[in-house]
């Protein structure tokens, strides 16, 4: 990823596990004043450390909560569970200062139940990631009625001059990328359960289709690269049909155990490399010049 020239202020990450360490590995690669708030200080270093050898002396790993938060710039990452993302935005509001924005991963959790725990509700924006986010150019913000306006402007301005993402604004206060993985993830479940098809030919066909042209084009991009006249045909008749499944089978939870890798490290390096061979082929073949 591009070192920046723009000026960016100090932030705060609060979070655990390889996504928030990964946000911290970008803030860093942009040459940003990174403090990182998490329980364990020593996975999360050396996470880090594998990202932006380089860098990683620059960050900031408190052992413990300070009382004073003096960041106006703080990211929350967790898993997702409203309790946890509750609390830590009420800890926050007792120790940062009232006009700190606070950016937070919510891909089920409407923005409207997160901004209750704030004294401060128009400070509290939706800001989703995709993992390793030090070479992905994704980044998802959510913002509803009561966002403060110069809040959203800022987030998008330095996510896109400061942490050269591929920034998108949703004003609707939920996800759109959550939904979508939903519904694929939801039909996958459903042809497996039923026999229709293994694993690993649902992946096959994930990769082999879908994933040979989203890195180019999106799927509105690509109906119109292909003409949507089949699409309309086949969805009139498809969709009908499709799952309406509402919790993940217990059947399909066992065997992804099963298809779990046994090599987590190795595909780690492996998804690494490739995240950066992919970014490298999107900047070669960018979607603006096909708009003008």
């Amino acid at each position: 990823m591009e070192e920046t020239n723009v000026s960016l202020p100090p932030i705060a990450i609060v979070g655990d596990g390889k996504l928030a360490y990964s946000v911290a590995a970008m803030m860093l690669r942009a040459n940003q004043e990174t403090t990182l708030l998490t329980s364990d200080v020593a996975a999360a270093y050396s996470a880090v450390k594998e990202a932006v050898s380089d860098n990683v002396e620059q960050l900031i790993l408190p052992s413990d909560w300070p009382a004073v938060l003096p960041h106006r710039w703080i990211v929350i990452v967790t898993d997702e569970r409203i309790d946890t993302k509750q609390r830590l935005i009420r800890r926050l509001d007792e120790c940062a200062s009232a006009d700190a924005l606070i950016a937070i991963n919510t891909e089920s959790i409407p923005l409207a139940e997160l901004q209750t725990s704030s004294r401060h509700p128009e400070r509290v924006l939706g800001l989703n990631w995709c993992y390793p986010a030090d070479l992905t150019f994704f980044l998802e913000i959510i913002s509803n009625e009561k966002t403060h306006p110069d809040h959203l402007r800022a987030l998008q301005a330095i996510a896109t001059e400061g942490w050269h993402k591929d920034p998108y604004t949703v004003k609707s206060g939920f996800s759109v990328r959550a939904r979508m993985m939903a519904a694929w993830a939801r039909e996958a479940f459903y042809l497996v359960e039923n026999g229709y098809a293994s694993m690993e030919s649902i992946d096959r066909a994930c990769r082999n289709d879908a994933g040979y042209y989203l890195p180019f084009a999106g799927n509105f991009r690509y109906m119109d690269l292909m003409g949507t006249y089949a699409y309309g045909v086949v969805m009139k008749d498809l969709n009908p049909e499709l799952s309406k499944a509402t919790q993940v089978p217990d059947s399909i939870v066992a065997n992804l155990q099963g298809y779990a890798t046994d090599q987590p490290e190795d595909w780690e390096k492996i998804v690494r490399t490739f995240s950066a061979e992919i970014r490298e082929l999107i900047l070669k073949y960018p979607h603006e010049p096909i708009d003008h």
